[in-house]
């Protein structure tokens, strides 16, 4: 699932929010402090979609979804390596 339409049509200072969280993230800030600022200027933003914001900014991923479905199968891996060292 693709969500980045969903966010496009949003301005700020003639940005949409995946150049300002670029603009953030590539002055070396952190990206849950990019999350905050996408929250400050789009206040109707939930803070779910202001992380998902930043997740599609910055991974090859295209939704919230999509990206902790991808975290838990790299955790149920790294899971797997540790019983195995063990």
């Amino acid at each position: 699932m693709d969500n980045t339409a969903k966010y496009l049509h949003f301005k700020f200072d003639n940005k949409n929010p995946f150049e300002i969280a670029q603009e953030i993230i590539s002055k070396g800030k952190l990206p849950l402090y990019a999350v905050k600022v996408i929250k400050e200027k789009f206040p109707a933003f939930s803070l779910m979609e202001a992380k998902e914001v930043i997740v599609i900014a910055t991974s090859e991923h295209k939704s919230l979804y999509d990206y902790q479905g991808e975290l838990f199968t790299q955790l149920e891996k790294l899971d797997e390596e540790m019983n195995n060292i063990n």
